[in-house]
């Protein structure tokens, strides 16, 4: 029943309305019966009757949902106030859309990177596993395929051996299926131009452990995934479409991969992306069987690819690491020389790619929640401004009856709809602003391209909007109801609540200015950090080189003296090219991957030392700018044949030799021939800024039995910009083999530019973040000085009328501003240099106590909060002393 009355209150109103005239006019009629007067009839009927309010009052008490009632007349009368103030509620609420916004932004890729299950059946069972070693030199064999030695993760972790790899799958209970992928590109031929086709060779468990079926066809087998099988692919939803027409008969064709035909089995759901593709910028096109060669199953030491798995229903991480640290254990008996220190290990496949950006996403969501408290402060300190004028209104109606509950509680209501208005506005900003940040985002943060805002994201934002005005209401709530009747309906109400009032805004000032200095810090942590970055020697000349993939099939180019041939071919043919200055081909180029391998040396034989390997030609330091320290280049004449020669960089000599003179001396790679060092040349950071300068052997590209790794990359310096010469390097290419496509087109200042890219987009953003807080935190110092002033401006205009000068008030004022900064900054500093911690694996170059960038914040924000601090400090000294003596 009282249900049903909430919906129909207006006409139980009107009836009791209509019930209480009825007995008035009743009572007013028996009153002139008697002979009373009309007029009078009427004033004692009505009189007699009582209070209809009061009546009303009751009522309504009995009808139920009377709070309900009013706070919807607490919310109208909200509305009304904010509509009447359209200056101050455009403010506000654009205040509290910035906060919201760039946290609704940040939140949004935090969602997506972090938090946003991935899109796998059961995904929460899914883990990541892979290799650790205490130390890179534990490692017999780091990687045969010449390709980043821990890859996957930091300088001690290493992608999984498949010998290693069985004896998991065969002793982990707890875990159901373990599968193995690799990159695998191959070229596309007999089909158009020929193309470079990104693709993975994978374990036939691959598709069943991520929980995805074909859309059409079949999976891969256990029969598909042995050496010398019929080659089987299993195509892409894209590829499928983009190159065989969406052609429903696929499953009946072959497609030309490397020269190989290999049969269609199955096409995969469109949108499949693999683990791999959240990290890397080109998604796979096909997939095909791993078929690892015999030798694979008994190589403890060659760690060769990644894994993947699913946990049984009910099984644990902690439980699956525990048995894979027994595993780990049992090998490192069995096989002490290639596994001594190795161990398993596996988290959650969706926190395991999250990995590499998880510190900068919590730092970046830290600091815009800063931001969200420093908007809500100074929504604050304008909601105890608009308190004080309103000081009359609330002693008016704490005369007439209200409480002081009711009174805050309505201005609860107010902040509450201030606070909703900026949940919208800035869900609309933060939409605009992630639009940007996708924009701007590097390639390399996973799921980057499929950020979007979903129901947790604005659930997360109408939580902040709620917690926002709770936080910015309650304070100028309570001060507003504090009001005295008496003294608010004398006028006396502004300066009764003066001093408190200032002590409110002054602290809330204070502590904006506290939060806008840890920002500043750790905006200026980075930019020197970044700084510092930038201005790391590489050790070569990136500028006007381009580096290029041209991977030959092992179908046609199966031996290495084959592939020596046409790279040689080519550099002849490139380097005649008009705007060519040097020409080299390798396995790998600086910053495109690398070869690591054990070495002894021949004083010291059986003593491995770990060290970076490249197979190159004798252009490569020419065109690369590394230059020769001592001792002698390779030539064209060092080839098979001739005594093998190498190069090796100053770190070799320094770590491996221990300083001693390396011309001269021999080392070889395992079983491989023993090889003479012919030269000595520059060190280099291989894998860019922040790589550390590691020993490295430069074997000569003609001398094909002293490598395992094929000749892929081709590289020119040109005298110009060297994009122009894509074109005519593709001719060429094809020139000598019209199946072989040139991929990976990119010159070295781009790739260096790409490593770096993450650094820069964090630097950016907590920089903007600092620069927003600062303005916020200045915002708010003007504001709380100009009302000062105006508060004081009697007393001001009297102290200049009893002779102070107006240098005197200016530095009164200015004084107040300078114990608002120095508490704040103080503050700050404090909270930096607690805080600042969670950066310390952001930093490079630079620690996080490194009291320059404290300093360099602290003096900013001074400065800037001073020069704000001289508007209202002026307008303080031309106070009229005629004026303040006509108000008093």
């Amino acid at each position: 029943m009282a249900f049903r009355d909430l919906w129909r209150r207006g006409k139980l109103v009107e009836d009791l309305n209509e019930e209480m005239r009825l007995h008035v006019d009743l009572r007013a009629q028996r009153l002139r019966e008697r002979g009373v007067a009309d007029r009078e009839a009427d004033r004692l009927a009505q009189r007699q009757f009582g209070n209809r309010t009061a009546v009303l009052d009751a009522a309504a008490s009995a009808w139920g949902w009377t709070a309900w009632e009013r706070l919807w007349q607490d919310v109208r009368l909200a509305a009304r106030m904010l509509r009447k103030a359209p200056g101050f509620t455009a403010v506000a609420i654009g205040t509290l859309a910035i906060g919201l916004g760039i946290n609704t932004a940040i939140f949004s890729v935090a969602n997506a990177v972090m938090l946003r299950s991935l899109p796998y059946p059961q995904a929460d069972r899914l883990i990541a596993l892979w290799e650790e070693t205490p130390a890179r030199e534990s490692l017999s064999v780091a990687n045969s395929k010449g390709t980043p030695v821990g890859s996957a993760g930091t300088a001690h972790r290493t992608t999984v051996s498949v010998a290693n790899l069985v004896e998991y799958r065969a002793h982990a209970p707890s875990i159901s299926a373990l599968a193995s992928y690799d990159r695998a590109p191959m070229n596309l031929t007999g089909n158009g131009r020929p193309e470079r086709m990104v693709g993975e060779a994978v374990s036939s468990e691959f598709f069943d452990v991520l929980g995805v079926a074909p859309a059409l066809g079949r999976g891969l087998l256990p029969e598909d995934d042995h050496e010398g099988a019929t080659p089987v692919v299993v195509l892409t939803h894209e590829f499928w479409e983009r190159r065989l027409g969406a052609d429903p008969q696929a499953l009946d064709r072959s497609v030309m991969l490397d020269g190989r035909p290999y049969r269609v089995v199955g096409v995969l759901p469109a949108g499949f992306q693999p683990p791999s593709a959240f990290a890397l910028p080109d998604r796979p096109d096909f997939f095909v069987p791993a078929s690892y060669p015999a030798a694979l199953f008994t190589n403890h030491g060659d760690h060769e690819v990644n894994v993947a798995g699913r946990l049984r229903p009910g099984a644990t991480v902690a439980a699956a690491q525990s048995e894979l640290d027994a595993v780990s254990a049992s090998l490192e008996q069995q096989f002490p020389t290639s596994n001594r220190g190795v161990r398993a290990a596996i988290t959650p496949l969706r926190h395991d790619l999250a990995r590499g950006m998880r510190d900068s996403l919590w730092a970046l969501l830290g600091a815009s929640g800063f931001i969200v408290l420093i908007t809500c402060l100074n929504v604050a300190n304008l909601l105890l401004v608009r308190a004080v004028a309103r000081r009359h209104e609330a002693g008016v109606r704490l005369a007439i009856g209200a409480s002081r509950f009711r009174i805050a509680r309505q201005m609860l209501v107010e902040s509450a709809l201030l606070a909703a208005g900026g949940c919208v506005a800035g869900v609309a900003l933060g939409a605009a602003l992630l639009r940007l940040l996708v924009a701007i985002a590097p390639a390399s943060i996973p799921q980057i391209q499929s950020v979007t805002m979903d129901w947790r994201v604005f659930a997360v934002c109408a939580c902040m909007a709620t917690i926002s005005g709770l936080i910015f209401g309650i304070a100028p709530a309570w001060q507003g109801s504090d009001a005295h009747p008496v003294e608010a309906l004398r006028g006396a109400g502004r300066s009764a609540g003066g001093r408190t009032q200032g002590r409110w805004r002054a602290s809330l000032t204070v502590v904006e200015v506290a939060l806008s200095l840890v920002l500043l810090v750790g905006a200026g942590l980075l930019l020197k950090s970044f700084a510092r970055l930038s201005g790391v020697d590489l050790g070569f000349q990136p500028d006007h080189v381009i580096a290029m993939n041209v991977n030959l099939p092992a179908t046609h180019y199966a031996a290495g003296p084959q592939r020596l041939q046409f790279f040689e071919a080519l550099e002849q043919r490139v380097a005649a090219l008009p705007g060519v200055q040097a020409v080299a081909y390798a396995n790998r180029m600086p910053l495109r991957g690398g070869w690591s391998s054990a070495v002894e040396l021949d004083t010291a034989p059986g003593v491995q030392h770990d060290s970076d390997f490249q197979a190159v030609s004798p252009g490569y330091f020419a065109t690369l700018g590394i230059p020769l320290v001592r001792g002698r280049s390779l030539t064209p004449a060092d080839r098979d044949g001739a005594p093998y020669v190498a190069v090796v960089n100053q770190a070799f000599a320094r770590k491996i030799l221990n300083g001693a003179e390396p011309v001269g001396r021999r080392f070889r790679r395992g079983g491989a021939p023993w090889v003479e060092i012919a030269g000595v040349v520059n060190d280099i950071r291989r894998g860019g800024k922040t790589d550390e300068m590691r020993p490295q052997v430069y074997l000569a590209a003609a001398q094909t039995k002293l490598y395992p790794v094929a000749l892929a990359d081709f590289a020119v310096r040109a005298a110009g910009d060297p994009r122009r010469l894509v074109n005519a390097i593709q001719d060429q290419v094809l020139a000598i083999d019209k199946d072989q496509p040139v991929t990976n087109v990119r010159t070295l200042e781009e790739i260096v530019n790409g490593l770096v890219a993450l650094r820069r987009f964090q630097t950016t953003l907590l920089a903007a973040f600092a620069g927003v807080a600062l303005a916020l935190a200045i915002i708010g110092i003007f504001g709380v000085l100009s009302y000062s002033v105006a508060q004081r401006r009697s007393e001001l205009g009297i102290r200049v009328a009893l002779g102070a000068r107006p240098s005197d008030v200016m530095r009164m004022v200015l004084q107040q501003a300078g114990m608002l900064v120095a508490v704040g900054v103080a503050l700050g500093l404090a909270g930096a240099l607690a805080l600042t911690r969670y950066l310390e694996s952001l930093l490079f170059g630079v620690e996080r106590t490194d009291w320059q960038s404290y300093a360099a914040a602290a003096a900013v924000l001074s400065v800037l909060a001073i020069a704000a601090a001289l508007i209202p400090a002026r307008r303080g000294a031309t106070a009229d002393p005629l004026a303040a003596l006509r108000a008093d």
